[in-house]
């Protein structure tokens, strides 16, 4: 009993935090999951149609944002088509900030792709012809995307991902990042929103059999050292390679930390 209540009271505190008040929740909806996620990491966030470019599904367009990732799902039981609920959305969205992207239909792509890549939620695969994706940026900077989408039999579903982007701390922060492309992208914007922002970049490799530790370590600066080529402001950045002197089961080996400090 003690368990039950404790799970309800976390669900409810998961909920609380990343419900934002400012969307309000379509008539008649229910709740079927609720996920919180209270590190800081790098989001990636969709910003094109889904396209097959040899032969894999991507986005045509995607950016990476770094901050805190809520997501809710609703089954939506009056609805017979996603239309009104896409337009609920959509009219809150353009009035708290700026639509992104948005489309409909089968030009979004591959339902499965959304349903079971992009948000990690099979119960939203359905009918490519029945779903809506809306991505919002709000005035305070946070991302909301909607999801809507209509199953085989014909239930209506609404997924809603919010991301609280990340408020630089005064004392150090510390960020992790599994693709150059991705921790590039985030390094950029730190040192674009903070002027008074040291970066080192620290770069972790597997170790190979085969490979020297000298070896591997100097790979891993020159990864960071072709980091921060890419990069404005770059009197701001150190780079630190340490091969695998450095393993971490929790996180991976492959690896590449963003160190924030502000001098």
């Amino acid at each position: 009993m003690g368990n039950s209540i404790t799970a309800v009271i976390l669900f409810l505190v998961s909920f609380c935090v990343f419900a934002d008040p400012r969307l309000d929740d379509y008539p008649g909806v229910e709740l079927v999951s609720v996920e919180a996620d209270k590190s800081v990491a790098s989001h990636r966030i969709i910003l094109g149609s889904l396209k097959k470019i040899n032969n894999v599904v991507e986005p045509e367009h995607f950016d990476y944002v770094l901050g805190n990732k809520g997501s809710k799902t609703f089954s939506v039981p009056e609805a017979r088509s996603g239309d009104l609920i896409r337009d609920f959305y959509r009219l809150q969205l353009t009035a708290l900030g700026e639509i992104l992207f948005e489309c409909s239909g089968r030009t979004c792509g591959s339902s499965n792709y959304w349903a079971n890549t992009v948000f990690v939620m099979p119960v939203l695969y359905g009918p490519e012809q029945f779903q809506h994706y809306l991505l919002g940026r709000l005035k305070s900077g946070d991302y909301i995307a909607v999801y809507v989408a209509m199953r085989g039999t014909k239930k209506v579903y609404v997924h809603i991902e919010t991301i609280k982007k990340n408020q630089i701390r005064q004392e150090l922060a510390r960020s992790v990042f599994f693709t150059s492309t991705a921790a590039v992208s985030a390094a950029q914007e730190m040192l674009d929103k903070n002027k008074d922002l040291i970066l080192h970049v620290v770069v972790h490799q597997e170790f190979e059999e085969g490979k020297s530790m000298a070896y591997l370590i100097e790979e891993s600066k020159q990864i960071g050292d072709n980091l921060k080529a890419l990069l404005d402001d770059s009197d701001r950045v150190f780079v630190h390679g340490l091969g695998a002197l450095a393993p971490s089961q929790s996180e991976g080996v492959d690896r590449i930390e963003l160190l924030m400090i502000r001098r």
